[in-house]
């Protein structure tokens, strides 16, 4: 998952930790959020790679995923190295050559990576069929199609992450899960680095993965 930061340009990552954390003190410093701003990308205080959700939801993850579980997600980076050291295993599609190329290096050895170009409604959205997980994690493109698709691809047990659902455009996924027997179980907040707002929802269903 890539994210831009020229804005942050305006402040210094110095002027942020006094402002926000009172030096080296306070929640942003705990969680990591100021290490997040420094370094430009989603990682914890210790250095750690962290998905681009929101912190209440990562927080919620961190003590229901296990290493017994699979989990596929549109979309790759960061998130891929934070899972791949908490499932069993994860499968990813990326769109863009290059930061597939980037994302590629080094990969832990259960994670598999593969590269798909986006067409909207084609291969991309239906590269998590003739597979089963217990999680999909959709923050990729062409979210409403792979949302779609992504009900097919389920265990019996299987949750689907929809990162940004606070956008209206993905109004369409909530619709057409919760016709499909999905509930909805949002999480609002911050994410590492940015300022503001967003949501990262969790669809599930009775007898779910995460014990919801």
């Amino acid at each position: 998952m890539k994210r831009y930061y020229s804005y942050f340009s305006l402040f210094s990552p110095r002027k942020l930790r006094s402002f926000l954390s009172f030096g080296v003190k306070g929640y942003l410093a705990e969680i990591g959020w100021i290490e997040a701003y420094d370094k430009k990308k989603p990682i914890d205080i210790e250095g750690k790679p962290l998905p681009w959700l929101t912190y209440s939801a990562i927080d919620f993850l961190d003590e229901r995923l296990n290493a017994q579980m699979s989990l596929f997600e549109y979309g790759s980076g960061s998130s891929t190295r934070y899972f791949a050291s908490k499932v069993q295993h994860v499968t990813s599609v990326e769109h863009d050559q290059q930061w597939f190329e980037q994302v590629s290096k080094d990969l832990p050895k259960n994670v598999d990576l593969t590269f798909q170009i986006i067409d909207t409604d084609g291969k991309y959205c239906r590269t998590c069929l003739g597979g089963t997980y217990d999680i999909i994690l959709i923050d990729g493109r062409d979210r409403n199609n792979c949302c779609k698709q992504a009900i097919q691809s389920l265990n019996a047990g299987g949750v689907i992450i929809f990162d940004d659902t606070e956008r209206t455009k993905y109004n369409e996924s909530t619709t057409f899960l919760n016709e499909n027997g999905f509930r909805k179980l949002s999480f609002s907040g911050i994410s590492p680095g940015f300022f503001y707002r967003k949501e990262t929802s969790v669809f599930y269903r009775p007898n779910n993965c995460l014990g919801i």
